[in-house]
């Protein structure tokens, strides 16, 4: 919801000023011209007004996510990002999560290598978490995966989908910074379409789908089997109502 109020109001601002330059180019003015000589510019500072105070909102709880990923997906409050280390000659991928809203969630992320130029995808099977959020929660989850020896030390190329269910309600929402708006599913199917991409794009949030990619760097010397099947293993590191973590620097 406040993504699309962030996307009406940017909208409402780049239709302002269209507006506004149109008027002045006109020559011979009238009434209704003076309307979009005034009215556009105007409106366009109240949109931007607005804009600002939900962009620049002070978090109520620390954005631990933020502080270890620098950005990330936001699927509907539920935020999370990527990390791919190499353990005891073994690649783990991390999925580091953290909840927007003050009441529990689960979360579902799906990943898949993206096509490549030749529409093919490289062979890593496609990865799915089940994560089952506290209130505010922040965490990862970590899966041993094996990395075929022709992909090591490169940056592969990842689609990415997710979903988030609240079984009691969103309830309060504690952290403001956007990230990256996910509209795909975690079946990779996009359920809302890009009709507030331009807007989105506009004001710095980003509104994705069909479905949204990242790169992940794959590390070196590790594992290209596993002679076992690989279970994720959830840590929540923090939740509301606990005393804050000591985070570097």
């Amino acid at each position: 919801m406040r993504e699309s109020i962030k996307a009406f109001l940017a909208l409402l601002m780049i239709i302002g000023l269209i507006a506004a330059v149109f008027a002045w180019a006109h020559d011979r003015p009238d009434q209704t011209t003076w309307v979009f000589r005034i009215g556009g510019p105007i409106s366009s500072a109240l949109a931007l007004g607005l804009l600002l105070r939900l962009h620049l909102r002070r978090d109520l709880e620390h954005d631990y996510l933020r502080s270890v990923l620098g950005t990330y997906f936001n699927r509907d409050g539920f935020c999370f990002g990527f990390i791919v280390r190499p353990i005891n000659g073994v690649a783990y991928i991390e999925a580091y999560f953290q909840s927007q809203y003050d009441q529990p969630s689960v979360g579902r992320i799906a990943l898949r290598p993206a096509r490549g130029f030749f529409l093919t995808r490289a062979n890593i099977d496609a990865i799915t978490f089940e994560i089952e959020c506290p209130a505010s929660g922040f965490g990862f989850v970590r899966m041993a995966i094996p990395i075929p020896e022709e992909l090591q030390g490169k940056r592969q190329s990842f689609e990415v989908g997710a979903s988030v269910q609240y079984p009691n309600g969103k309830g309060r929402r504690i952290r403001f910074y956007d990230g990256i708006f996910l509209r795909s599913n975690s079946d990779f199917g996009d359920s809302f379409g890009t009709a507030l991409a331009l807007a989105g794009t506009a004001t710095g949030m980003i509104v994705l789908s069909n479905p949204a990619t990242t790169k992940v760097p794959l590390p070196r010397k590790v594992s290209d089997s596993l002679s076992e099947s690989a279970v994720p293993q959830i840590n929540v590191l923090w939740q509301q109502g606990e005393q804050p973590l000591a985070m570097p620097g």
